[in-house]
């Protein structure tokens, strides 16, 4: 049995908005005396109260403490295009800050940027927001300062692709949890598997932003997914219930990341955000494949007080509802979803038998929003409706059509007022009389519901992942969990002991010291309490200069976060070892490989890093059409010159320096530098090339930050021959990337890429 959302979700003014799903998590809003009509031209009579054109876009915007938030595009279409978020006045729509971020080492296209929503803290009045490309940041929502921020995908892994989809923070107690698809640092149990990609989530102090805790789902998902969790108490247990990559709903403790049970719904990811009723039922849907039959399509009712995995949890399903984008609504006994065709439906919650169905346009990607005894939906075409439920329908109380504009940000009410994101706009709509009721209403006390936390039975070492130079310390602290994932209290030095499996030694209090020699090595740090045990994990990286020949070593460095299993070591007929991309990469055991990670980026150290040189050797080999990959033997029989379409069957291998890539294009034949590969005004530049398979090629990046700009230099010469004076490309980027770690990019889907020599120096 589940309670109310809100009984979990930190206290808020019911009539503000602090998350994109609302104060509930469930897109309904105690809102009364609401127009049911406006007009997006204006003027008197249109219940329109601002419009704002700068805050259009994909993101469904929040309010509270009077300001709204949302995070949009940047400059768009510009070389100086990035992302930012926008703080203004909830009641004028007039700008208060913003706060500006840069799109770097990302496929997605800039029509995807502002995907995400950012959520508020009324607790401490702070914002949070996760950019397209895995930039975390904590802001002041009175000033726009940053209190804390992360690069998460230099920092864990977090993968970021041209599909665009970037998931939702979630605020639970003191930690804001975030999640993606990561691939870090780590290939073998004792390190948690962590360089197989899993949807995972990361929780981090919400005032300091130390990683807590990091846990996944199953291992090489189907898809990156953007399912925003929903709070809710099962059971006694404070749970974040989300639909997953790997294709089935899960719901794991919000205060550990462990597991309660999952559900298999599809045989892809899952993007709706589960409805979690007080009555226990989670309600959710997809629009992929089912995994049973040959439908697409599910909308399903589960019962969320069992534990363990699939069976006898299915109340109800209904199948061949393409239920993929919008999430459901539950409005009493009632369920209202609209299909990815913008068809309305309308179920008994209890026995999930279809009232209703009603075309609303061609194309749905918003959630609807509930208020007043009425229905707001705005289809992604533009198509407007407000609608009121009936026993067996629905009412159409206006309708119209918002023309050249879409739709992907959901509406909200705050206040009174109702907020419609739009492709171009920000409408508020409201009247003296719906305000009015918002100032008057009387506002319920909220109390948690809560019981005395159990017996240990869980620890948290935190911080659980950190990056330290040699000779850098870490100062642990030991949080302990009941079997519910409730928090009962830090450990005391006394009753803990911590050992160290690796480089550094660890003090009885949780003092941890690299020692001054460490290069690229990793630690682990275990706390036992009685028969309990945590560990946390260290990387130590030293400072530049750093140089990798591959001689005398089994594997690529540990430290490097998505390094290995997407690199090995090979040997080459004339005994000197180098690293490959291989064309196929293993997954799970006794199941097929597959060519998903084959393209891929790499990091070797901090984000903070800047003013440095990155330096390889790299080779390509060649693939045959119609042939899976090639080695270095096959390069004689398959020359550029004498196979059709050779060119396609090349990998391409590059350099990464600070936010920036310098890369052999080989289906192109030819060498980029870039920052954002798919926007073709950011500061980048390309040459044409002859690139020849079986011939060791030396790639240098430089990189000087210097103040309002930067200024990047690729060269790249044949291997053994001088190494030119001029820069084969340079770039002056005015909105730059002053920092980043160096790393590695390559796609090796259709043949292998070799690397040799990395050296990385300061400039």
């Amino acid at each position: 049995m589940a309670t109310a959302a809100s009984s979990v979700v930190t206290a808020t003014d019911p009539q503000d908005w602090p998350n994109w799903r609302g104060p509930n998590q469930d897109n309904t809003s105690p809102a009364t005396h609401m127009p049911a009509e406006w007009d997006p031209k204006g003027g008197e009579g249109s219940n329109v109260l601002w419009t704002n054109e700068e805050l259009g876009g994909r993101s469904t915007p929040i309010v509270f403490n009077g300001k709204l938030y949302t995070i949009v595009r940047n400059k768009p279409g510009t070389k100086l295009e990035g992302e930012k978020v926008v703080c203004v006045d909830a009641t004028t729509g007039d700008e208060i800050w913003t706060h500006e971020f840069n799109v770097y080492l990302s496929d997605v296209p800039d029509t995807r940027v502002g995907w995400s929503s950012v959520v508020g803290d009324p607790e401490t009045g702070r914002v949070y927001a996760l950019g397209v490309c895995g930039y975390f940041c904590c802001l002041d929502g009175e000033t726009g300062d940053v209190v804390w921020d992360r690069s998460l995908h230099e920092e864990y892994g977090l993968l970021s692709t041209y599909g665009g989809r970037t998931n939702f923070p979630v605020i639970y107690k003191d930690t804001v949890i975030i999640s993606a698809v990561v691939i870090g640092w780590g290939d073998t149990p004792q390190w948690g598997l962590m360089a197989k990609p899993a949807h995972r989530f990361l929780a981090f102090d919400k005032a300091t932003g130390q990683l807590r805790w990091l846990k996944g789902t199953s291992l090489i998902p189907y898809d990156t997914t953007y399912s925003t969790p929903t709070l809710a108490n099962i059971n006694g247990v404070d749970a974040l219930v989300f639909g997953s990559g790997d294709g089935k709903v899960w719901a794991i403790q919000a205060g550990t990341g462990l597991p309660i049970w999952s559900y298999e719904l599809s045989g892809r990811g899952l993007n709706v955000s589960p409805t979690v009723t007080g009555s226990g039922q989670v309600i959710t849907g997809h629009s992929e494949e089912n995994t049973v039959g040959n439908t697409m399509g599910a909308l399903v009712s589960l019962d969320d007080s069992l534990p363990g995995d699939s069976a006898g949890k299915e109340i109800w399903k209904e199948y061949e509802v393409m239920a993929g984008k919008s999430s459901p609504l539950v409005v009493g006994d009632r369920v209202f979803v609209l299909d990815d065709r913008a068809k309305i439906f309308m179920f008994d919650l209890n026995t999930g038998e279809q009232l209703a169905k009603k075309a609303l346009g061609t194309v749905q990607r918003s959630t609807p929003l509930y208020a007043d005894g009425m229905l707001y939906v705005c289809t992604n075409n533009g198509r407007w409706w407000t609608l009121k439920p009936t026993e067996d329908g629905f009412d159409v109380l206006h309708r119209m059509r918002i023309n050249r504009q879409s739709s992907d940000g959901s509406p909200i009410i705050a206040q009174g007022r109702l907020y419609v994101p739009m492709s171009e706009a920000l409408y508020c709509i409201g009247t003296e009389e719906s305000i009015a009721a918002a100032k008057n209403a009387k506002h319920a006390e909220v109390v948690a519901e809560s019981e005395a936390p159990g017996e240990p039975a869980h620890l948290q070492v935190v911080p659980w992942d950190e990056l330290v130079a040699p000779g850098g310390e870490l100062d642990y602290k030991v949080r302990v969990f009941d079997a519910k994932g409730n928090y009962i209290r830090d450990a005391n030095p006394d009753e803990v002991e911590f050992s160290v499996a690796g480089p550094g030694s660890v003090t009885s209090d949780g003092s941890y010291s690299a020692p001054e020699a460490a290069a690229h090595q990793c630690a682990l740090i275990t706390c036992t309490m009685g028969d309990l045990k945590g560990d946390a994990r260290v990387r130590v990286v030293p400072q530049l200069p750093w140089k990798f020949d591959f001689e005398n070593v089994d594997d690529v460095p540990l430290t490097w976060v998505g390094g290995r299993i997407r690199y090995v070591i090979r040997e080459g007929k004339d005994g000197n070892h180098y690293i490959a991309k291989p064309t196929e990469l293993p997954t799970r055991p006794g199941a097929p490989t597959t060519k998903l990670g084959t393209r891929s980026q790499m990091w070797m150290g901090s984000p903070e890093m800047s003013d440095y040189t990155i330096q390889a050797d790299v080779q390509m080999t060649v693939g045959q059409p119609g042939v899976e990959g090639a080695t270095e033997t096959d390069v004689p029989e398959f020359p550029t010159d004498k196979v059709e379409g050779a060119n396609a069957t090349l990998p391409s291998i590059g350099l990464i320096n600070s936010g920036y890539n310098f890369t052999l294009f080989g289906p192109n034949q030819e060498v980029r530098l870039y920052s954002w590969c798919t926007h073709d005004k950011r500061s980048q530049a390309a040459k044409e090339m002859k690139l020849e398979p079986g011939k060791w090629y030396t790639l240098k990046l430089k990189v000087v930050p210097e103040g309002d700009h930067a200024h990047v230099m690729g060269k790249v010469w044949e291997r053994g021959t001088d190494e030119p004076d001029e820069w084969t490309l340079e770039v002056t980027d005015e909105a730059p990337n002053l920092n980043g770690a160096p790393g590695l990019f390559g796609d090796s889907k259709v043949a292998e890429a070799y690397v040799d020599n990395i050296e990385v120096t300061e400039n």
